[in-house]
């Protein structure tokens, strides 16, 4: 007699039944979650953004978006210490190295 083996998905925790022995996970959508958080995850995580002064203030500032990739919310951006908007200071501030990546 062959016993019916019940196991946890390794992504969302629900008991369900194996079609094979290699099954760790109940769904496909699990299986991607999965996939993208041991592979894409790790990649953004490690991932700089770019460090300025602002010109205004003098505050320095890290950024938790790319400006390069990510305009809009660039010029939308304002300093956290003097509330200037970076479109009206960006040519002062492309003088710096934002780069560092």
């Amino acid at each position: 007699m062959h016993k019916i083996k019940i196991i946890n998905c390794k992504t969302c925790g629900i008991e369900f039944t194996p079609k094979s022995d290699n099954n760790i996970f109940c769904s496909r959508k699990c299986f991607k979650k999965d996939y993208y958080h041991r592979c894409k995850g790790q990649e953004l995580s490690a991932k700089k953004y770019p460090e300025f002064t602002c010109p205004s203030c003098g505050q320095h500032i890290t950024l938790d978006f790319d400006p390069s990739k990510d305009t809009f919310r660039w010029l939308k951006y304002q300093c956290p210490g003097c509330s200037t908007l970076m479109i009206n200071v960006s040519e002062q501030i492309i003088t710096q190295d934002i780069s560092k990546t």
